[in-house]
């Protein structure tokens, strides 16, 4: 009989399960708790999470913090899950409806100037 368990203990790591999108979308990020906001960009975004990064010239390490994103009309809750070079990568506490990321995908700025 073979035994299944986690190294040390541990959970499996964390997997994405949805399509993730390249995007260049401007927005702004609110650290709920602070109340805190910073400009940035989305870099990229799927229906269960994105990353932001912020226009800052350095970037705190934060995880487990509150945040709102407000991007081209929505505001998206969620919280942060890692922090790297690329940004902070957020998961929603909800995912996003197909709707939602459809207008969302239509204001990417990578797209308009790919066409132009």
């Amino acid at each position: 009989m073979a035994l299944h368990f986690h190294l040390f203990g541990r959970k499996p790591a964390y997997s994405r399960a949805d399509v993730r999108h390249a995007c260049q979308i401007d927005g702004e990020i609110v650290l709920t708790e602070k109340m805190v906001s910073y400009e940035g960009r989305l870099g990229n975004l799927s229906r269960g999470g994105a990353m932001f990064r912020p226009r800052l010239a350095y970037l705190m390490n934060r995880r487990g913090v509150a945040v709102l994103i407000q991007v081209a009309g929505v505001a998206i809750s969620g919280e942060i899950v890692t922090t790297t070079p690329e940004g902070f990568g957020i998961r929603f506490n909800e995912p996003l409806d197909d709707a939602v990321l459809a207008h969302l995908l239509s204001c990417d700025r990578s797209v308009a100037v790919a066409a132009a």
